[in-house]
């Protein structure tokens, strides 16, 4: 992006950790370059940067370069979202598709209920790994439902609905 493209508006720049080499090397590095620069848009205050990304991995970037952390003035930390959030998220997601996306058409089976989503997700999946996975989870679980759908259709299905419906179980099955 060209600094006069962003000039009076927002630069959004989402896990921001990845401009920063996680080891040394001789290569030249652009993500350090990219991070200059970034300093001086925010220097004329014409240019509102936003850096989002995983709390540990941001205070590398924050501590990359002496002057940076004078131009970062505020910080937002969110919480993990809890099981009956990513419940909700995934309800969400299904029925607010837009055409063209992934599983446009296709619905939840009325077993999948905010309850039963977070209780699969509770008791199927670790702390660990929905905290490592946050709303990702989401994403990843629906799209490998689709595919365990796929699976448990036989070729012979003419039934319209039975072909656009996720259930419990395959959302469970990617679980596993």
């Amino acid at each position: 992006m060209q600094r006069k493209e962003a000039k009076g508006g927002i630069l959004f720049v989402d896990r921001a950790y990845h401009l920063i080499p996680m080891q040394k090397s001789d290569d030249k590095d652009y993500g350090l370059e990219a991070l200059e620069e970034m300093m001086s848009v925010m220097d004329n205050g014409k240019v509102v940067v936003i850096l989002t990304g995983y709390s540990e991995p941001m205070k590398c970037v924050i501590t990359s370069n002496e002057g940076f952390c004078r131009h970062v003035t505020k910080f937002f930390t969110f919480d993990d979202f809890m099981t009956e959030d990513l419940a909700k998220i995934l309800h969400l997601k299904m029925n607010n598709q837009t055409e063209g996306s992934l599983l446009y058409g296709f619905k939840l089976d009325p077993s999948c209920t905010v309850e039963s989503v977070e209780n699969l997700i509770k008791t199927v999946t670790s702390d660990k790994q929905r905290k490592k996975m946050n709303a990702g989870l989401v994403d990843r679980l629906l799209v490998n439902a689709r595919e365990n759908l796929d699976l448990r259709l036989s070729f012979d299905c003419a039934d319209t609905d039975e072909l656009l419906m996720i259930t419990i179980e395959d959302l469970k099955n990617e679980l596993r």
